[in-house]
């Protein structure tokens, strides 16, 4: 059917026969309407009829000045899945494609837009919006192509990128743990860091060994976000940080502790107490701690203590 040729500022859209219809052009077409909300019914009607042909118009919407076309854009494009993947991975690795979703007046210059919460931030039109949802519609699709893509936008130059990133390979479980893993011997700190804290979040037992090699790490930060990470491990853990617990190596003694008394399982406490009586005053203190914690946890008393000897 021969569309008039009406200017798009006067043109109305029914998306409810468009839809119907599965008039996957004509929701194209939507998503240049000059009305907001006719460009995030579009967006959504995509998402549930559009296929591989909608992968890029649905990508080209992730730039709209409006939060609403977007998200419904971002969770179109997370329904298509795999036909999204490529294009997707391809905006974090490269962050020139971005610029074939533009159109020639907006190539240039910055945009305010709004996030969860009500934050707002200044990002690069061409570049970076896209490419922070690129990274969160990975997350939600899980496909296994996705992986090392986002492993790799954690050295990305942008914040939000690299916290979408790791917000998405959480999501997928052991797939991401040999991966990031391998990232706990980067030269920088600050990815040791952010790769330790993701271990963490996917919840994997294949996790809780290289977290405990990176109790060893010369950087305190990093050997505090691998101990955070085990602790929200949980019980997976707690074998491990009781071996752990007789390390040759003093901070991850202290680390190991600090963990199982996060953890709260009963099963560490003989260790505990081990240490306590082994450690010097710094190791004592946190085992008491933690054996104390944990017995609250358990509705256990701690102990009356010995009455002074007499001599």
């Amino acid at each position: 059917m021969q569309r008039e040729s009406i200017p798009m500022e006067e043109r109305r859209f029914n998306i409810g026969i468009l839809r119907a219809e599965e008039d996957i052009d004509g929701l194209v077409e939507a998503l240049g309407s000059n009305d907001g909300l006719t460009r995030q019914r579009a967006a959504l009607a995509l998402g549930d009829i559009g296929g591989v042909k909608a992968a890029e118009p649905l990508i080209r919407a992730l730039g709209d000045p409006l939060t609403a076309v977007r998200e419904a854009a971002a969770d179109s494009l997370a329904l298509l899945g795999n036909p999204a993947v490529g294009p997707l991975v391809e905006l974090i690795e490269h962050p020139e494609a971005s610029e074939n979703y533009e159109e020639p007046e907006a190539a240039e210059g910055t945009m305010k837009v709004t996030g969860s919460g009500g934050r707002r931030w200044e990002v690069e039109t061409r570049r970076d919006l896209r490419r922070v949802y690129a990274a969160a519609i990975l997350g939600e699709i899980a496909d296994p192509a996705a992986v090392e893509p986002l492993v790799r936008a954690l050295h990305d130059r942008n914040d939000d990128l690299r916290c979408q990133a790791s917000g998405a390979l959480a999501k997928f479980g052991r797939r991401a743990v040999e991966p990031l893993a391998a990232m706990l011997a980067d030269p920088d700190p600050e990815v040791r860091i952010v790769a330790a804290g993701v271990l963490g979040d996917t919840g994997d037992p294949a996790a809780v060994e290289p977290l405990v090699a990176a109790l060893r790490d010369r950087n305190p930060d990093v050997r505090g976000a691998a101990g955070g990470a085990l602790f929200r491990i949980g019980d997976a853990a707690v074998e491990p940080l009781i071996a752990a617990t007789k390390d040759a190596d003093r901070n991850v003694r202290l680390y190991a502790a600090g963990a199982l008394k996060y953890i709260g399982n009963s099963r560490a406490i003989d260790a505990l107490q081990e240490l306590a009586r082994s450690g010097d005053t710094e190791e004592r203190s946190v085992a008491e701690d933690a054996i104390e914690k944990i017995r609250m946890v358990h509705g256990e008393a701690a102990p009356e203590p010995s009455p002074p000897t007499s001599r």
